[in-house]
């Protein structure tokens, strides 16, 4: 994760509110992941001492588990694609720049 997952600069981002008092709103997480993120198990790390590689519906169930615990980030397994749900219950996506190729 450290060596793949781009910074986010927090401040350029939009970011949707993904929980309220009742919780993570998993539509949004949902919806979030099937924009930015490729089908697939996804990585998800709450903080370096936490996290897994999950199934997607696992993932969102994860993230319910332990949200508002650390700037949660997901990932598919070839980071192509990234979601942040921040401490403080928002959330921001945004997918892999491709590489630019010269051309012959």
């Amino acid at each position: 994760m450290v060596k793949h997952f781009p910074e986010v600069q927090a401040a350029s981002r939009s970011w949707i509110v993904a929980a309220d008092e009742h919780g993570l709103r998993t539509n949004v997480l949902a919806d979030l992941l099937d924009q930015h993120v490729p089908p697939g198990d996804l990585l998800v790390e709450v903080h370096r001492k936490l996290g897994d590689c999950l199934p997607r519906r696992q993932a969102v169930d994860f993230v319910a588990a332990h949200i508002g615990k650390g700037n949660i980030r997901i990932t598919d397994r070839a980071f192509r694609g990234f979601l942040v749900v921040a401490a403080h219950r928002v959330a921001t996506g945004l997918s892999a720049v491709p590489e630019h190729r010269p051309t012959a």
